[in-house]
């Protein structure tokens, strides 16, 4: 694992500086806390922090071929190596080390740009071909590595992380205010835009090829939601238990400690189980908790977990100093990320690497199977539209409102039942882009100053993610749950859990594998009936039908739970005073993005208990510390 970096002046007269090109390197470090190693060719210059995980002794980037003529730096893993390696060196390939690093690069020789589609792992990387003058850059197919880039006139620019490109004389820093409203709305910024105009995110599943001073950006794969209905209950678990098992067993390779994130739920203790199965001896596991009772402590479930499976496991009940907690988080997001997890995952991150240097998770369960409760409202909405017009008018409407309106909590209950109405009436698809929106259009009215709401009025926030709701891959057009799946596994997935999970990990120089998104795994899914997700109340359906024969009935059935801190609370009592200081204060009135005085009643409002408002203000929070962090100094 590693953290990657690089220039090339479109000028080829320009030579490349060692003093800066180390200096994008240093912001590195933290990924790569082992070794440095840079690589200059006049105009191009290539650099690297290496995490040593495979061939600790000998795989020092960047890597040659056999002439000197191509050059990689590479961050990631790759499972079928020695697979890759095998078949190269019968082609008469020669190696140096024994690392994956060699394999990706002796494939370019014998592929091209098309040795991507060999590669089974996570991955970002760069090959300078000497000979063809050209730079590729390639990220993984659901976007487990992160990778960004930079462009003008002038330069090209990469990096693992934007501070890598902040870090090059003479960068366009405009702020995108695009960006801002899919942060507000997402809590995230989606690929390919970033905070900055001029820096994107290279989304994943694609490569990226520099050659003359054209820029030519190509996507490698496609998710094919093309449903197989011959798929019954019985052949898929068995192929999802193979295909969890063989994933889980490749990512096992390690010269360093190797453990596991164990929550207590259905998909990390999935992990375990077959981490377990395919080791010799006890994995070590970890989790953490806040001393609150509630949602915020997954101990109890994660104790069973680890009991019922023998893991050598290890948690703690964490009591944070939550305003230096987000100061140190600040340092590694590079741009605003609104997802209040990033704090237990910080934390959770820093624990582990105490004791291991990876760790598997449980990640894309929820996107692979139809996993969050919101789905259950979607297929309530399917089945309404469904029924004639005369039925849903003259039966399902008014049996709806005479329920709520029998009940005695009234005010509460027909707000809801309004709500409730309302989804059905505008659609599944609508429904659904309301239940993933953080800041829908009348908070950005109420509380957006009128600066910032012009800026915005040029965007639709949610036009991206109506993108993936159509299009050929997702093949038979009655299974609109698919057209969901895609918008979560395309977006959310990558520019939300793993961006967090690869920055709070990275933190602390830890790798963390995801089993779950191995690409085998991830295409059968997409083949699996949505009706074999979902079935009736019971999300996840069939990959609780195959972990029912692994798991005790309290993990499988276990009440989907978030890994949050305690917001809510928190901004009622320890942080009231804080949140205050920041949002309302001359800086951030200053800065002219949001109207004050509302931000001050929503404040209010949430201390008082008149109203929920934690993860808005969170949100806020996060802009203000960033604008603060990256923009003030």
């Amino acid at each position: 694992m590693c953290g990657i970096c690089g220039v090339v002046y479109l000028d080829r007269g320009r030579s490349v500086g060692s003093e800066m090109l180390r200096g994008m390197s240093h912001t590195l470090t933290h990924r790569g806390p082992d070794d440095e190693g840079l690589f200059i060719d006049r105009n191009v210059g290539l650099g690297m922090r290496r995490l040593a995980i495979i061939d600790v002794s000998g795989g020092q980037q960047p890597i040659a071929n056999e002439d000197n003529s191509k050059q990689i730096i590479f961050n990631g893993e790759i499972y079928n190596h020695l697979d890759l390696r095998e078949s190269l060196v019968s082609n008469g390939h020669r190696f140096k080390t024994r690392t994956d690093t060699e394999a990706i690069l002796h494939n370019y020789e014998k592929r091209g740009a098309a040795c991507v589609q060999d590669l089974n792992g996570m991955f970002a990387f760069a090959i300078w071909d000497s000979e063809r003058q050209s730079l590729l850059l390639t990220r993984d197919r659901l976007g487990i590595k992160p990778l960004y880039y930079y462009v003008d006139g002038e330069k090209f620019i990469f990096g693992s992380e934007i501070k890598a490109i902040l870090a090059c004389d003479d960068v366009d820093l405009t702020l995108d205010y695009q960006a801002i409203y899919y942060y507000l709305t997402y809590l995230y910024i989606p690929a390919p835009y970033t905070i900055y105009k001029q820096i994107k995110k290279l989304p994943p599943g694609h490569l990226l090829v520099l050659k003359d001073r054209i820029l030519d950006i190509k996507k490698y794969w496609t998710l094919s939601y093309d449903v197989d209905p011959g798929l019954t209950v019985n052949k898929c678990t068995e192929r999802i238990e193979e295909l969890i098992a063989d994933a889980v067993k490749i990512r096992l390779m390690s010269e360093v400690p190797l453990g596991a994130f164990l929550s207590g739920g259905i998909d990390s203790s999935t992990i375990c189980n077959f981490m377990m199965k395919a080791g010799d001896g006890q994995v070590k596991t970890f989790s953490i908790g806040f001393p609150i009772k509630g949602p915020f402590n997954e101990l109890e479930y994660s104790t069973l977990a680890a009991s019922h499976l023998g893991t050598d496991h290890h948690q703690m009940v964490v009591y944070p100093d939550a305003v230096n907690l987000f100061s140190k988080i600040m340092d590694y997001l590079d741009e605003p990320m609104g997802d209040s997890s990033v704090i237990p995952t910080f934390l959770l991150s820093e624990f582990t690497r105490n004791q291991v240097t990876v760790a598997l998770s449980g990640d894309g369960g929820d996107e692979l199977f139809a996993g969050y409760e919101r789905y259950l409202v979607i297929k309530s909405i399917l089945v309404y539209e469904k029924l004639p017009g005369s039925i849903r008018d003259n039966v399902f409407a008014p049996l709806v409102h005479n329920f709520f309106k029998d009940t005695q909590q009234r005010e509460g209950l027909w707000a809801q039942t309004k709500r409730f109405m309302n989804d059905f009436k505008r659609g599944h698809q609508e429904t659904f882009l309301r239940l993933i929106t953080n800041f829908n259009s009348s908070l950005i009215d109420a509380y957006c100053s009128p600066e910032l709401k012009e800026e915005f009025k040029y965007y639709d926030p949610h036009e991206l993610a109506r993108s993936y709701f159509d299009g050929k891959f997702l093949g038979n057009p009655s299974e609109p749950i698919n057209a969901l799946l895609n918008q979560e596994t395309m977006m959310y997935l990558p520019d939300d859990l793993l961006f967090k999970v690869d920055r709070m990990s990275m933190a602390h120089s830890l790798e963390v594998r995801v089993p779950l998104l191995d690409h085998r795994l991830v295409e059968f899914a997409a083949r699996i009936p949505p009706s074999l997700k979902i079935k009736g109340f019971s999300t996840k359906y069939i990959l609780k039908k195959l972990m029912s024969r692994h798991l005790p009935h309290k993990i499988v059935y276990k009440k989907k739970q978030g890994f949050t801190p305690p917001l809510k609370e928190w901004f009622r009592n320890e942080l009231r005073d804080y949140i205050r200081e920041i949002l309302l204060s001359r800086t951030a009135r200053d800065r002219g993005f949001f109207n004050i005085s509302g931000v001050k009643r929503m404040i209010d409002d949430h201390i008082a208990g008149r109203r929920e408002f934690h993860h808005q203000l969170w949100v806020l929070l996060v802009l203000e510390l960033w604008c603060r962090r990256y923009l003030d100094s």
